[in-house]
């Protein structure tokens, strides 16, 4: 008998927009059909996400002519003969509060630390640890858990034939505080501890509350084992989510595997495309309550994901978080008072809603880069190998999820975005994925890991181009490399790329070029001097960074509403000058004699920046005065970017 899935559709309830994919065989390869978004209908007045899908669905069936679902409103499964319904229906799900946790283990540095790796892949937000160093009383452990409303509360510590007293104190500690719970709102339990305690566990807590139990995780001081504990983090999710209402039980029940959280089809991508190339990526999706960022190094593959970082129902959450200044650090405007807060709560009150002016834009972009630098910033203590200051390190690929990194308006936006926040080195390939393909990849690849194959290698995702990043400090508008680049002809164009500038070549993605770079000394690409390669464009084409790794934007409101507008049009080609009166600081004490200054000052202009203003750039190169390019050739154009530009 031939259990092959044909058709499968694919649902991801994100706290703001459900995103449906159609996919089948077309021509012997799986392919998205189509796809359908609308709101995520919970909350008032439905609090029903099946009614916001059945509206998205009902869409596909009159574009496709397809019956997808039955007269309950549910979707019909398996594919019949009339090729109505289709042969999967899979689930994922970010919307909703994330899962309260309260962690317990042993040592924090062991047992903890391991049970943080296990649920990293998941929305889950701890609350409380409980271990043998915490310095906590019984009686303050037990208000811990009590007090703190976990939905989970997840236990590991002790390795196998390992000691066991001081985890069975620690599971009697937890014991008594479910006995205290009121029953209708117990947490759900999960434990991956020493295993022969396992039998225990079920006897103590299985006439309390739902016990999900896994291998355990720290089999040996030594050894790690994540599988079975990701696979009931997983499960716990599921019931939790169905706790929750909102008609997720009725859609679970659909499913074939439930509803899995949406995080861990980030993780397959992010592995397979390290495994696939055998070299680093990141995937990244910025969503409204939720931000997921996952790294993968030198082979292995760590996930991080802030409750507290989204650009809309965590906004307030995480400007606590980040603090005004971070804001303010990509803002080219002095703001007035409680401006920053005011948006930040309209973003929580008003998730899906869109900036409606330039001034709002920036705000919101100023959220987006803050907010990922400080996960990068966090994530690269997970990240095996990786240096937790400093330059990011060499990322091949980098594929990014969430509207506000894919949905600017111009993919050169985007891939400006996406620069300023993760800032990698070397040679990058930069892919967005605007209609959440990733979402859905990990939950299909359990159901039909064929498909998810060839829906990842299928040109699903945008190539926005790449991106050449030049390592190093430089000073503003000095010489940092020369680019040598080759047309189909053998004509040679060369340029000069300067600190704190951007190079944009708009090359459509079928156009493979030769380009020749060498740096100046102190400056390198990846760690390299001099690179030749082939580059092919994108829907951004290819664009040379050369601000620096790491570089931060100018610290006055002048210098950055300089450099702001200028990157942007280098980046863009759009032209953005800043209005005068942003220019005036509402705290100053001479606030009459700015804005009569305003009214005779010159127009604002990228030409004007000097590099007392650009501070970003204050880093004296010790080579300025040396030999620029070692047997590179002083050889120049009279206008050779036009010429890159004009190829």
């Amino acid at each position: 008998m031939d259990n092959r899935v044909s058709s499968i559709l694919a649902a991801d309830f994100g706290s703001v927009h459900t995103r449906v994919l159609l996919i089948d065989v077309v021509d012997g390869v799986y392919s998205v059909v189509t796809q359908g978004k609308g709101n995520t209908t919970t909350g008032y007045p439905t609090d029903d996400v099946s009614v916001g899908l059945q509206l998205i669905v009902s869409e596909i069936e009159q574009f496709t002519g397809r019956k997808l679902l039955n007269s309950m409103g549910n979707i019909i499964t398996p594919e019949d003969r009339d090729r109505n319904g289709v042969d999967a229906f899979i689930v994922t799900a970010s919307a909703g509060r994330p899962v309260r946790a309260v962690i317990v283990g042993l040592m924090p540095d062991v047992s903890l630390f391991t049970a943080f790796r296990a649920i990293s892949g998941a929305y889950i937000e701890p609350v409380a640890e409980i271990h043998l160093r915490d310095g906590l009383s019984e009686e303050e452990r037990l208000n811990a858990i009590i007090l703190n409303r976990p939905d989970i509360i997840f236990i590991s510590g002790g390795t196998d034939n390992g000691a066991q007293t001081a985890l069975k104190k620690l599971l009697v500690e937890v014991e008594r505080a479910l006995k205290i719970a009121d029953p209708n709102t117990r947490p759900i339990l999960l434990y991956a501890g020493n295993s022969e305690l396992a039998a225990k566990v079920h006897d103590m807590f299985g006439d309390l509350t739902s016990i999900f139990v896994a291998n355990n995780i720290r089999p040996t001081m030594n050894s790690e084992d994540l599988e079975s504990a990701v696979t009931i983090i997983q499960r716990a999710f599921d019931v939790h989510r169905e706790r929750q209402g909102a008609g997720f039980k009725n859609i679970g029940e659909q499913t074939a595997t439930g509803v899995q959280p949406t995080a861990q089809s980030y993780s397959l991508v992010a592995q397979y495309f390290a495994k696939a190339n055998n070299h680093n990526v990141l995937t990244v999706d910025m969503g409204s309550n939720s931000t997921v960022l996952v790294g993968a190094f030198h082979g292995r593959v760590s996930t991080r994901i802030s409750t507290t970082t989204g650009l809309g129902d965590s906004a307030a959450v995480m400007l606590d978080d980040l603090g005004d200044e971070a804001i303010r650090e990509w803002l080219p405007y002095y703001t007035e008072a409680d401006e920053i807060r005011n948006y930040a709560l309209n973003k929580t009150v008003r998730p899906a809603s869109i900036p409606m002016t330039m001034r709002e834009t920036f705000l919101e972009h100023a959220f987006a880069r803050a907010g990922l630098r400080k996960m990068v910033q966090n994530a690269r203590r997970l990240w095996v190998d990786v240096e937790d200051t400093g330059a990011m390190p060499i990322v091949q690929t980098i594929l990014a999820a969430g509207s506000v990194l894919t949905n600017t308006g111009t993919p050169a936006y985007d891939m400006m975005l996406i620069a300023d926040a993760l800032q990698p080195t070397g040679i990058t390939k930069i892919m967005t994925d605007p209609y959440g393909v990733m979402a859905m990849v990990g939950a299909i690849a359990r159901t039909q890991p064929d498909a998810a194959v060839q829906l990842l290698e299928g040109g699903n995702f945008i190539d926005l181009g790449t991106l050449v990043s030049i390592d190093g400090q430089p000073s503003f508008d000095t010489v940092v490399a020369k680019i040598t680049l080759t047309t189909e002809d053998n004509e040679k164009i060369e340029a000069e790329l300067k600190g704190g500038h951007v190079v944009a070549l708009p090359v459509p993605r079928d156009f493979v070029f030769k380009v020749d770079i060498a740096t100046r000394r102190g400056y390198t690409i990846g760690g390299k001097r001099r690179v030749s390669l082939e580059l092919a464009g994108g829907a951004a084409g290819v664009v040379f960074d050369a601000r620096g790794r790491n570089f931060y934007p100018p610290s006055t409101v002048e210098g950055r509403a300089e450099l702001l507008p200028m990157w942007l049009q280098e980046f863009t080609e759009i032209d953005l000058p800043i209005p005068e009166d942003w220019l005036i600081n509402p705290e100053s004490d001479n606030l009459l004699d700015e804005m009569r200054s305003l009214e005779f000052a010159a127009p604002v202009a990228v030409e004007t920046a000097t590099e007392d203003d650009l501070d970003i750039f204050d880093i004296v190169d010790a080579d300025a005065n040396g030999d620029l390019f070692a047997d590179a050739g002083d050889d120049e154009t009279e206008d050779p970017l036009a010429d890159l530009r004009n190829l």
